[in-house]
């Protein structure tokens, strides 16, 4: 009966902290929807037990000798997942098959936020055996306290405490059964250092965690009659170790083991291999003619679907002596680049994006889906007049998800935007404590752009400088859907470049074709693409410049197969996006 009441598992590492002493591991490494990968288990207790230590070295070359098949795990946008009605909540979405019956078949659902990845649910679908003749089956549970499975950030000696509660519903032997359970949870990275895979591969900079479980299942009900074991509840207790590193390919961790509570044997382990990836590689110049390439400067890679509204940045290299860069190792997906140029040789230039933009939502994305790989791609430095004018702003970007008042957001770009245009006119970095401040701006009427790839504005400031005038109460507030102007001492306007309301489609779900209407309200340069769920672009409806006007696109799916697509409009710098169902 016991396993039975450990119906809803998921195996992940906890993170810990408590000083900055070795290398720091960031969100870059939290699942990524869209993506993929698989894991190798292995139910032979023979597997070492890590050993805690700094600069250490764990040699797993020659272990897990008994593993099994791999076992695919997939990430997606939950509300393309089946049970997604029941956690409506969550950000993300999994399914995973593995040998351990308990999560066999599994649905997860959890919510990634800058706290880092949060339990939130889980549906499986699969008879599950327990103890003696028991068979659980039409699993369901539900937390009413939201377990955190892993932190954004964790470093050296971190520690975490956490309890969570959750609620499980199934069947019997066709008895409906209710299990109430608590788990408490200590977190604490207890070592950091390198690795060797039992594939064979090399890692360094990874860090190791700890986690002490300890779960009480304290109620059950079967056949309606509640049996109440307060005063003998079903204890469990373990531990589990994590081997964490940054730019994971998209998973929680290189490598999970569960161990027993005296810390002396395995019971069982898996460790992770990439699947689906590839790079992206191209050159950066200083003009569009492309006479020189700037060797000084870092290219920067964000995911389409970013995990976090702080600055959710995968990866960042530095541009060689010939302009080019290039990421190595990324999952297949949807990505943007922006070069950020050192402004000490171009003092002038701004933050440029591929597609020769300033800004994210102008920027296209580039794909590794089809090939692998994506080579070639040319970004032209963009640049801000020399500055001239008395003109004075400054102001402070925060996060506020429900942590506190102040929780500054360093290292974002803040653009200055001339009106009428809209050109990038000016540009500054939030420092580390989310201060900006422009000088020496032109007269003019200006708008300002908060540049987070993934999230939108919701409203701006409309301001004027005339001589020396000063706004000094610039400040933003990025929430968990977008970001909002804060200081109510000047102007503010909606923000054109939001998601617009720009599409219908019909029927909706359909068989074979759909019609698409899309309604322009200006002089528009239009893309309309329609994606499959892996990101993959399955047509190009229509590239082109329309005046303003209704248009409708009959979008055949023939030699499509059933499902969910995404409708994916741009024009100008407006966008949106909607779901489009096959049946």
């Amino acid at each position: 009966m016991k396993k039975a009441l450990t119906l809803i598992l998921t195996i992940s590492g906890y993170l810990s902290y408590s000083q900055i002493v070795g290398p720091v591991i960031e969100g870059t490494y939290l699942p990524v929807r869209g993506t993929a990968v698989v894991e190798i288990w292995d139910m032979n207790s023979t597997i070492t037990v890590p050993a805690p230590g700094v600069d250490h070295y764990w040699d797993y070359s020659t272990e897990f000798t008994s593993p099994t098949s791999p076992y695919r795990i997939e990430t997606f946008v939950p509300d393309t997942t089946p049970y997604f009605s029941n956690f409506q909540s969550s950000t993300h979405g999994s399914y995973l098959t593995a040998p351990l019956s308990q999560i066999d078949s599994l649905y997860s659902y959890y919510v990634v936020d800058t706290g880092g990845l949060y339990m939130v649910g889980g549906r499986s679908t699969k008879a599950v055996p327990s103890s003696g003749d028991y068979i659980m089956n039409d699993t369901t549970a539900i937390y009413t306290k939201r377990e955190l499975y892993v932190p954004a950030n964790v470093y050296y000696q971190r520690e975490i405490l956490d309890t969570s509660k959750v609620i499980t519903y199934g069947r019997i032997s066709g008895f409906n059964v209710m299990i109430r359970s608590t788990k408490y949870k200590g977190m604490t990275a207890v070592g950091y250092g390198s690795i060797t895979m039992p594939d064979g591969k090399f890692y360094d900079d990874v860090l190791l965690t700890k986690i002490t479980v300890k779960r009480v299942d304290s109620a059950f009900s079967l056949g309606g009659t509640f049996l109440g074991v307060p005063g003998n509840p079903l204890i469990e207790n373990y531990i589990e170790y994590s081997f964490l590193r940054n730019n994971t390919f998209g998973a929680s961790a290189l490598m999970y083991l569960n161990v027993n509570q005296a810390n002396t044997s395995v019971n069982y382990g898996w460790y992770t291999l990439p699947v689906d990836f590839g790079y992206i590689s191209g050159t950066v110049y200083d003009s569009l003619n492309e006479l020189n390439v700037v060797k000084y400067g870092e290219a920067y890679l964000y995911r389409e679907h970013s995990n976090f509204s702080k600055d959710d940045i995968l990866a960042k290299v530095p541009l060689d002596t010939l302009g080019r860069f290039k990421f190595d190792s990324i999952p297949y997906g949807q990505y943007r680049v922006a070069i950020r140029p050192d402004l000490d040789t171009f003092p002038n230039a701004l933050t440029t994006y591929y597609g020769d933009t300033t800004d994210w939502l102008g920027a296209p994305t580039i794909s590794t889906y089809n090939d692998s790989t994506s080579d070639g791609h040319k970004i032209h430095l963009q640049y801000h007049p020399e500055p001239a004018g008395q003109g004075q702003l400054s102001g402070f970007l925060n996060l506020n998800w429900g942590i506190r008042v102040n929780n500054p957001i360093p290292g974002i770009d803040i653009i200055v935007r001339k009106e009428p245009g809209g050109s990038a006119f000016r540009q500054d970095k939030t420092g580390l404590d989310g201060q900006f401040e422009i000088n020496n701006l032109d007269d003019g009427e200006y708008k300002m752009f908060v540049d987070m790839p993934g999230l939108y504005m919701d409203s701006t400031y409309h301001f004027t400088i005339n001589g020396a005038t000063v706004h000094n109460c610039l400040d933003f507030m990025a929430g968990q859907d977008s970001i909002h102007p804060t200081c109510m001492m000047t102007s503010v306007k909606q923000f054109e470049n939001r998601i617009a309301h720009l599409m219908e489609v019909y029927p909706n779900p359909h068989t074979s074709s759909a019609t698409v209407k899309v309604v322009l309200t200006e002089k528009s340069d239009i893309q309309l693409e329609m994606y499959n769920l892996l990101g993959e672009k399955v047509a190009m409806i229509e590239k082109a410049q329309k005046q303003p006007g209704t248009y409708t696109y009959s979008v055949n799916t023939d030699g499509l197969p059933s499902g969910i697509y995404l409708l994916k409009l741009k024009a100008n710098q407006k966008l949106d996006i909607l779901k489009m169902i096959k049946q």
